[in-house]
């Protein structure tokens, strides 16, 4: 398994939105992570933050990386990562401890493209291609204080059929 956890400013996002318009949004989070909070630059921050989580989780944004790679499935654990989540809890009070930060907000989330690829040659420990009969999993979880929105995240390998959510 691989973890990351990133802290992100909101105001920083809001200035790259105000800066973009709509773009900034479109080009770093899904629509349903437009969703994750009523407040667009907050659910932009959250959607920033767990994707940067994400990107630590696999080393760095590989070649071909795509903000698009880290897909939000919502709160129920993906078949096959279900341990996951407690997982990801039991890490959750060092962090808040930390921080100070709360951590409320989860999901769970598929990773493909060049960042799917990274991810499984980092688990496996061997270059992964399509066909190779493996996914990348994870869930995250985040909480806001302030304009603080402090994101943690983990990732694992799974069988490519256990992703059909149900």
């Amino acid at each position: 398994m691989l973890f990351g956890v990133d802290v992100v400013d909101v105001a920083r996002v809001t200035r790259a939105m105000s800066y973009s318009g709509p773009a900034y949004t479109r080009h770093v989070a899904s629509p349903a992570e437009r969703d994750l909070h009523a407040d667009p630059g907050l659910a932009t921050a959250a959607a920033v933050a767990v994707k940067e989580c994400l990107v630590k989780a696999i080393g760095g944004r590989p070649p071909g990386f795509s903000w698009h790679d880290f897909e939000a499935r919502g709160e129920v654990p993906l078949p096959g990562a279900e341990w996951a989540g407690p997982v990801l809890a039991a890490a959750v009070p060092e962090v808040e401890a930390a921080t100070r930060v709360s951590m409320t907000e989860c999901s769970a989330y598929t990773v493909v493209g060049a960042s799917g690829s990274a991810a499984l040659a980092r688990l496996t420990g061997r270059s992964a291609g399509p066909g190779d009969g493996a996914a990348v999993v994870g869930m995250a979880r985040w909480g806001f204080r302030g304009d603080l929105i402090v994101a943690l995240a983990i990732l694992t390998a799974t069988p490519r059929g256990a992703l059909r959510c149900p």
